[in-house]
Protein backbone atom coordinates (compact mmCIF):
# COMPACT_ATOMS: atom_id res chain seq x y z
CA UNK A 1 0.00 0.00 0.00
CA UNK A 2 2.72 2.34 0.40
CA UNK A 3 4.29 1.48 -2.93
CA UNK A 4 1.27 2.67 -4.23
CA UNK A 5 0.59 5.88 -2.51
CA UNK A 6 4.50 6.64 -2.95
CA UNK A 7 4.19 5.97 -7.39
CA UNK A 8 0.66 8.04 -7.12
CA UNK A 9 2.12 10.75 -4.98
CA UNK A 10 5.49 11.38 -7.02
CA UNK A 11 3.55 10.38 -10.25
CA UNK A 12 0.89 13.78 -9.15
CA UNK A 13 4.43 15.62 -8.46
CA UNK A 14 5.89 15.34 -12.05
CA UNK A 15 1.97 16.21 -13.35
CA UNK A 16 2.61 19.25 -10.89
CA UNK A 17 5.54 20.27 -12.01
CA UNK A 18 5.10 19.56 -15.93
CA UNK A 19 1.89 22.21 -15.89
CA UNK A 20 3.86 24.44 -13.96
CA UNK A 21 7.43 24.66 -16.17
CA UNK A 22 7.96 27.29 -18.22
CA UNK A 23 8.22 27.28 -21.73
CA UNK A 24 12.21 26.49 -23.15
CA UNK A 25 13.93 29.27 -24.50
CA UNK A 26 13.47 33.74 -24.37
CA UNK A 27 10.67 35.27 -25.94
CA UNK A 28 11.71 37.24 -28.76
CA UNK A 29 11.46 41.03 -27.68
CA UNK A 30 11.00 41.93 -24.05
CA UNK A 31 8.87 45.37 -23.99
CA UNK A 32 9.87 48.17 -21.18
CA UNK A 33 7.92 51.03 -20.28
CA UNK A 34 9.44 53.53 -18.26
CA UNK A 35 7.14 54.63 -15.19
CA UNK A 36 7.41 58.57 -16.00
CA UNK A 37 5.15 58.04 -18.41
CA UNK A 38 2.50 56.50 -16.44
CA UNK A 39 2.78 58.87 -13.73
CA UNK A 40 3.27 62.22 -15.74
CA UNK A 41 0.76 62.87 -18.06
CA UNK A 42 0.40 65.26 -20.88
CA UNK A 43 -2.01 67.94 -21.47
CA UNK A 44 -4.24 67.85 -24.49
CA UNK A 45 -6.18 71.26 -24.82
CA UNK A 46 -8.13 73.50 -27.43
CA UNK A 47 -9.45 76.94 -26.13
CA UNK A 48 -11.86 75.80 -23.92
CA UNK A 49 -10.94 72.42 -23.02
CA UNK A 50 -8.22 69.99 -21.63
CA UNK A 51 -7.64 66.38 -21.83
CA UNK A 52 -5.44 65.01 -19.57
CA UNK A 53 -3.52 61.61 -21.04
CA UNK A 54 -0.68 59.04 -19.19
CA UNK A 55 0.46 57.77 -22.09
CA UNK A 56 2.13 54.95 -20.77
CA UNK A 57 -1.12 53.27 -20.47
CA UNK A 58 -2.79 53.95 -23.42
CA UNK A 59 1.02 52.80 -25.58
CA UNK A 60 0.87 49.30 -23.07
CA UNK A 61 -2.36 48.58 -24.33
CA UNK A 62 -1.16 48.89 -27.73
CA UNK A 63 2.10 47.00 -27.48
CA UNK A 64 -0.46 44.31 -26.24
CA UNK A 65 -2.47 44.37 -29.19
CA UNK A 66 0.65 44.72 -31.95
CA UNK A 67 2.93 43.21 -30.77
CA UNK A 68 0.79 39.99 -30.38
CA UNK A 69 1.36 39.40 -34.00
CA UNK A 70 4.26 37.90 -32.66
CA UNK A 71 2.65 34.59 -31.50
CA UNK A 72 2.71 33.09 -28.48
CA UNK A 73 6.14 33.42 -27.16
CA UNK A 74 7.39 36.63 -29.49
CA UNK A 75 6.83 39.14 -26.70
CA UNK A 76 6.23 39.71 -22.77
CA UNK A 77 6.05 43.06 -20.82
CA UNK A 78 9.13 43.89 -18.61
CA UNK A 79 6.42 44.34 -16.02
CA UNK A 80 5.22 40.56 -16.13
CA UNK A 81 9.44 39.83 -14.27
CA UNK A 82 10.73 38.34 -18.20
CA UNK A 83 13.46 35.83 -17.43
CA UNK A 84 15.14 36.11 -20.74
CA UNK A 85 14.35 37.60 -24.17
CA UNK A 86 16.42 38.22 -27.44
CA UNK A 87 15.87 42.05 -27.29
CA UNK A 88 14.61 44.83 -25.23
CA UNK A 89 12.83 47.94 -26.48
CA UNK A 90 11.74 50.84 -24.56
CA UNK A 91 9.19 52.56 -25.80
CA UNK A 92 8.46 56.50 -25.52
CA UNK A 93 5.21 57.64 -26.60
CA UNK A 94 4.49 61.31 -27.65
CA UNK A 95 0.92 62.57 -28.41
CA UNK A 96 -0.17 66.63 -29.44
CA UNK A 97 -3.04 67.95 -30.50
CA UNK A 98 -3.39 70.92 -32.89
CA UNK A 99 -6.82 72.77 -31.71
CA UNK A 100 -6.37 74.69 -35.29
CA UNK A 101 -6.46 71.68 -37.45
CA UNK A 102 -8.22 69.75 -34.86
CA UNK A 103 -5.72 66.92 -35.25
CA UNK A 104 -4.30 64.22 -33.14
CA UNK A 105 -0.27 63.71 -33.64
CA UNK A 106 0.88 60.22 -32.14
CA UNK A 107 4.72 59.27 -31.98
CA UNK A 108 6.05 55.98 -30.66
CA UNK A 109 9.70 55.54 -29.93
CA UNK A 110 11.39 52.18 -29.85
CA UNK A 111 14.97 52.15 -28.30
CA UNK A 112 16.47 48.47 -29.18
CA UNK A 113 18.80 47.30 -26.58
CA UNK A 114 20.90 43.33 -26.55
CA UNK A 115 19.23 41.58 -23.34
CA UNK A 116 23.06 42.82 -21.68
CA UNK A 117 21.97 46.37 -22.49
CA UNK A 118 24.13 47.78 -25.70
CA UNK A 119 21.94 49.92 -27.87
CA UNK A 120 21.24 48.52 -31.38
CA UNK A 121 18.65 51.37 -33.50
CA UNK A 122 16.09 53.85 -32.50
CA UNK A 123 12.80 53.14 -34.84
CA UNK A 124 10.08 55.90 -34.55
CA UNK A 125 6.30 55.09 -35.05
CA UNK A 126 3.81 58.03 -36.12
CA UNK A 127 0.43 58.68 -36.58
CA UNK A 128 -2.01 61.68 -36.97
CA UNK A 129 -6.20 61.54 -36.84
CA UNK A 130 -8.57 64.42 -37.28
CA UNK A 131 -10.68 64.71 -34.07
CA UNK A 132 -11.87 66.81 -31.50
CA UNK A 133 -11.20 67.05 -27.39
CA UNK A 134 -14.94 65.43 -26.57
CA UNK A 135 -14.78 64.02 -23.41
CA UNK A 136 -15.01 60.44 -23.42
CA UNK A 137 -14.58 59.96 -27.03
CA UNK A 138 -11.02 61.23 -26.59
CA UNK A 139 -10.19 58.31 -24.80
CA UNK A 140 -11.12 56.47 -27.77
CA UNK A 141 -9.73 58.81 -30.62
CA UNK A 142 -6.08 58.56 -28.65
CA UNK A 143 -6.36 55.37 -28.12
CA UNK A 144 -6.73 55.06 -31.90
CA UNK A 145 -3.35 57.48 -32.42
CA UNK A 146 -1.24 55.22 -30.26
CA UNK A 147 -2.68 51.66 -32.01
CA UNK A 148 -1.41 53.90 -35.13
CA UNK A 149 1.86 54.63 -34.40
CA UNK A 150 2.54 51.56 -32.43
CA UNK A 151 1.94 49.47 -35.16
CA UNK A 152 3.94 51.68 -37.44
CA UNK A 153 6.90 51.44 -35.29
CA UNK A 154 6.25 47.16 -35.55
CA UNK A 155 6.23 47.25 -39.38
CA UNK A 156 9.33 49.16 -39.30
CA UNK A 157 10.83 46.41 -37.02
CA UNK A 158 10.20 43.59 -39.23
CA UNK A 159 11.76 45.49 -41.92
CA UNK A 160 14.89 45.91 -39.89
CA UNK A 161 17.25 43.01 -41.07
CA UNK A 162 19.86 43.77 -37.78
CA UNK A 163 16.47 43.48 -35.71
CA UNK A 164 15.51 40.13 -37.64
CA UNK A 165 18.52 38.65 -36.79
CA UNK A 166 18.83 39.12 -32.83
CA UNK A 167 14.75 38.52 -32.85
CA UNK A 168 14.91 34.85 -34.45
CA UNK A 169 18.10 34.28 -32.09
CA UNK A 170 20.93 33.82 -35.05
CA UNK A 171 22.99 36.66 -33.28
CA UNK A 172 26.26 34.49 -31.97
CA UNK A 173 27.32 34.92 -28.65
CA UNK A 174 24.26 36.68 -27.68
CA UNK A 175 23.22 37.40 -24.10
CA UNK A 176 19.52 36.78 -23.38
CA UNK A 177 19.11 36.77 -19.34
CA UNK A 178 17.12 39.11 -17.00
CA UNK A 179 16.98 42.01 -20.22
CA UNK A 180 14.70 43.92 -17.95
CA UNK A 181 17.14 44.27 -15.17
CA UNK A 182 19.32 46.49 -17.71
CA UNK A 183 15.76 48.65 -18.02
CA UNK A 184 16.55 50.75 -14.92
CA UNK A 185 20.09 52.19 -15.83
CA UNK A 186 18.60 53.44 -19.44
CA UNK A 187 19.22 57.06 -18.93
CA UNK A 188 16.10 58.89 -18.57
CA UNK A 189 15.66 62.85 -18.68
CA UNK A 190 14.34 64.14 -15.46
CA UNK A 191 11.89 66.40 -16.84
CA UNK A 192 10.50 65.62 -20.51
CA UNK A 193 8.44 68.67 -22.30
CA UNK A 194 5.09 68.09 -24.31
CA UNK A 195 6.80 67.97 -27.88
CA UNK A 196 7.73 65.90 -30.85
CA UNK A 197 11.86 64.97 -29.91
Amino acid sequence: MNKRLLIFLTMAMLCVISLTAKAEGPVKLAVHIHQQDYQHPVRLWNFTENFWVEQGVYVEASANKVFAQMGASGFAMCSANVEAANLLVWLRPNIFYNPQVNTFYGKVQGYFYTADGKPLVKISGESKSVGRLLGENTKVQVGRVFDAATEDLYQRMLNNAQLSEYLNGKVKGMVTLNPCATAEFLPVSKFRFNAFQ
